[in-house]
Order: C-alpha cells, then sequence, then structure tokens
C-alpha cells in the first residue's frame, strides 16, 4: 500500500470519527530536524479514541501512524491517566531506502504532580516486535517523555524526549529521530 493512500485513509477515519467525537487534542512538537504532528478525538460515551498522525524527519525519513487506545484515571485516581492500545505505523526510511509497516502495542501515563499546579509528567511507548512488522521493516520502537505545563485550561507547553527507530530486516537499526524537542498540547 503506498504510503500517501494509508495515511488518507487514517485521516478519512479520524475525520469520521469526529462526528460521533466529544474531546479532541492536536499535539504538534518539533526540534531543527523534526516535527512531528497528532490528532486524536474520543468517541462519545466510550473510553476509546482514535488517532492519526505524521513523524517527519528531514533527513531520516517519515512515520506515518494511525492509533486506537483506551484511556480511563488508574484507579480512579484524578492525577493519574493511562492509556493503553496500539498503533499501525508505515515507515519510509530514507536513509536504508527501506519502508514498511509495523503494529505497535503499547500506551501511555500521564501524571498531574500534586505540589505543582498544571505541571504533569508524561511518557508514551509503542514497541512492534518481529512478529508485528512487515515488508522491510523487522522491529519498530517508539518512545518519548515529556514534562508539560498548562498554561490556560485548554494548551499545554512542553518539552520532551523522543526516540523512533526502525530495525531494517538487513542492515542496523535505523534512528528516525532521537533527542529533544518543544511542543504544543491542545484539548477541544
Amino acid at each position: 500500500m503506498k504510503k500517501v493512500t494509508f495515511f488518507k485513509a487514517l485521516a478519512l477515519t479520524t475525520l469520521l470519527a469526529c462526528s460521533a467525537s466529544q474531546a479532541s487534542t492536536l499535539d504538534l512538537n518539533l526540534n531543527n530536524d523534526a516535527v512531528n504532528v497528532d490528532f486524536t478525538t474520543r468517541i462519545t460515551e466510550s473510553e476509546l479514541n482514535i488517532g492519526a498522525g505524521l513523524l517527519h524527519h528531514q533527513d531520516n525519513g517519515d512515520v506515518y501512524y494511525g492509533s486506537i487506545f483506551v484511556a480511563d484515571n488508574v484507579n480512579k485516581q484524578a492525577g493519574i491517566l493511562a492509556g493503553v492500545g496500539g498503533r499501525v505505523y508505515y515507515i519510509d526510511a530514507d536513509r536504508s531506502n527501506d519502508s514498511g509497516t509495523a503494529i505497535g502495542l503499547g500506551g501511555f501515563i500521564n501524571w498531574e504532580i500534586p505540589s505543582v499546579p498544571n505541571l504533569s509528567i508524561r511518557s508514551d511507548l509503542y514497541y512492534a516486535p518481529d512478529v508485528l512488522s512487515f515488508d522491510e521493516v523487522n522491529k519498530y520502537l517508539d518512545f518519548s517523555a515529556r514534562i508539560q505545563y498548562r498554561i490556560i485550561e485548554q494548551a499545554w507547553l512542553y518539552v520532551g524526549y523522543r526516540n523512533a527507530e526502525a530495525k531494517p530486516d538487513k542492515g542496523s537499526t535505523q534512528t528516525i529521530d532521537e533527542g529533544g524537542h518543544l511542543g504544543l498540547l491542545l484539548w477541544f
């Protein structure tokens, strides 16, 4: 499947779900070499969320993804939110000219620091082992962590770290993006 067709299908699915959505987020982060944009929406009267995103690195390639997960407070504690689910990735690595798909399983956890109002820590991890990686991709890892500050009720600024890497069938692991970034998360 071509990456453009794949991304259009993800975008269309997400837009169709918006008509039945309750809350959505738009997350944009960047550094000197890479930009990541992620749109997620929650399905009405459900804990189910769907989303689509793109990670573009000017030298290392592009990663398109669609996500589906459930999210709720851990043990009904208001300050700890967790999500569990998966992402379907299309990886187009420029340096090795390898491309392929992967199904990453994982999730995220977000902890609001009780002693510091509006400050929270979040970490996301999705991993696709060999059995869930196809074409010229053998494994894929998508990890990020960040410290975020709520500047108004519906907007957060953050500083974070990301490590996104693909292992092709032949050759060594290729880093798509690794390092720090600045970001903005909007909730609407």
